[in-house]
């Protein structure tokens, strides 16, 4: 895993996401700070946010030159909490890309899952 290299205001602010250069589709992060609520866990928030980034990328990239697209549904199943200091792994699954919609799903896990995510776009 390398550092993400594509910035952007929320993630500079957020920090810490991390890509599989090989697997464009595994990304992963440290479960810490501005990733964290009060209580020191992964906040709901975050998932989304990240959701959206992951997703949208894994989408755009399936496309040469790569299609910019507008989320226009994300859904968020939040089914456990990860600490501050675990690792989080995600994998996204592109189910549809055709002219006027793609979607896309993400897992994000530590040693269980924490959430499942599923988004729908449109170009831009």
């Amino acid at each position: 895993m390398i550092p993400w290299p594509h910035r952007s205001p929320l993630l500079d602010a957020i920090g810490g996401l991390e890509y599989d250069p090989a697997q464009p589709t595994r990304l992963g992060f440290r479960v810490e700070g501005a990733k964290l609520n009060r209580r020191g866990f992964l906040h709901g928030g975050a998932i989304s946010s990240i959701a959206d980034v992951v997703l949208g990328y894994g989408l755009a990239t399936l496309t040469d030159p790569p299609t910019d697209l507008i989320t226009i549904n994300l859904s968020c199943d939040y089914l456990g909490a990860a600490r501050e200091g675990e690792w989080v792994d995600i994998t996204v699954s592109p189910t549809r890309l055709g002219r006027r919609l793609a979607a896309a799903t993400a897992v994000f896990a530590t040693d269980r899952p924490i959430a499942t995510v599923s988004g729908l776009f449109m170009p831009a």
